[in-house]
C-alpha cells in the first residue's frame, strides 16, 4: 500500500502501463524530452500522474 506521499507518483513500468506503451518507449521519450520529466524519489525516476494527465490531454487527436 502507498501512503499519501507517493500515491502520485509511479514507476517507470507503471508509467509504461498507464500510457499503454513498453518501457523501451519511455526511456526514448525521456532521451527525447517528449514526457514530462521524471523526479526521482531513492534514485529512480517516477512520474506524477497528474503530470502525465496533463501531457495526455495535450496531445493531439488524443494520440502520443
Amino acid at each position: 500500500r502507498r501512503d499519501k506521499m507517493t500515491s502520485n507518483w509511479i514507476s517507470k513500468a507503471e508509467t509504461a502501463a498507464y500510457l499503454g506503451v513498453t518501457t523501451r518507449t519511455i526511456d526514448s521519450w525521456r532521451k527525447l524530452g517528449y514526457l514530462p520529466a521524471p523526479r526521482y524519489l531513492a534514485g529512480r525516476p517516477r512520474w506524477n500522474v497528474k503530470e502525465l494527465d496533463a501531457w495526455l490531454s495535450k496531445q493531439t487527436n488524443g494520440k502520443y
